[in-house]
């Protein structure tokens, strides 16, 4: 489909995540997220082209022409050690990407460190100061594979920081690998989750590796799998970007091409999410003392 033409009107808006290509050039994942009709885009500031700033200009005309906003910058990780220059320098990326959100990672797959919270705070509560000077709202990404391994953990680093900027990401792989789900999310104040990772997948994972595989390089296209979407979406706020992050390598092994399986997934994510029951009150943030509203 020309990027040029109207989606159906009954199917939701669903955006296209940088994971999903993440090792194709910043053009090709543009011509992909036009050909599969993308609502937005995510992209991660650590994609080596994000860096040069001739082509990240060139990528984000071309996203201008084709109407398609980014909606996040990805691949902020944080750590206990993680130096705020390079957290600086990522936002300086997303501001010449013009995204209002930057998502960051307490990236940690290996299962022998202990994980620690209080050390994450610190850097995440300043990167968040940091952020809101530029105008940016954060989300905070948890799963297994970090310091903040669950939604009920980073629910409590979110209420613990009570910074107006700061909102949780829903992955629907590490909400359902960190042995979560609809329960959970109905436990939470909803109005906290500022923007949801669509994929798909057995309800059983093999282990620590094997998840980390699934997570980078192949998960299911929604509808494929087993994971309660239906009960999962229906309680993300209607207002929060719903993007799908689903990387497929079995089929690039097989030489369907980026444009062809980005088409796949956006339109089994769209046909699936309209088939979902009305979701949840608009994520209007709760007032805090002293908080403003989040930036635009």
């Amino acid at each position: 489909m020309n990027h040029t033409e109207q989606p159906e009107p009954s199917l939701p808006k669903v955006g296209l995540e940088h994971l999903t290509l993440r090792q194709e050039p910043l053009s090709v994942f543009v011509a992909a997220a036009a050909a599969g009709d993308a609502a937005s885009v995510c992209v991660s500031v650590r994609h080596p082209e994000t860096h040069d700033r001739r082509v990240l200009r060139e990528t984000v005309s071309r996203l201008d022409d084709l109407g398609i906003p980014i909606a996040m910058g990805d691949g902020f990780l944080l750590g206990p050690r993680t130096g705020l220059d390079v957290l600086r320098r990522g936002l300086d990326i997303l501001r010449d990407m013009r995204a209002p959100m930057a998502n960051v990672c307490a990236y940690e797959p290996d299962a022998d460190v202990p994980r620690d919270l209080g050390a994450t705070a610190d850097v995440l509560g300043e990167f968040c100061r940091i952020a809101r000077t530029a105008g940016v709202d954060v989300l905070l990404e948890f799963t297994p594979l970090s310091h903040v391994p669950s939604l009920g953990a980073a629910m409590g680093l979110v209420e613990q920081l009570g910074l107006p900027n700061l909102r949780i990401l829903v992955d629907t792989l590490h909400l359902v690998r960190a042995g979560e789900g609809p329960a959970d999310l109905r436990g939470i104040d909803r109005r906290l989750i500022g923007y949801c990772q669509l994929s798909d997948g057995a309800l059983k994972s093999e282990g620590l590796a094997a998840y980390l595989d699934e997570a980078n390089n192949d998960r299911s296209i929604p509808g494929d799998g087993e994971f309660p979407l239906d009960e999962i979406l229906s309680l993300i706020p209607h207002d929060v970007t719903i993007s799908a992050e689903v990387p497929l390598r079995r089929l690039e092994r097989t030489g369907v091409p980026p444009e062809e399986r980005a088409r796949r997934i956006l339109e089994a994510s769209r046909r699936f999410l309209a088939g979902v029951r009305p979701r949840s009150m608009p994520a209007e943030r709760p007032n805090r003392p002293g908080g403003r509203s989040p930036a635009a």
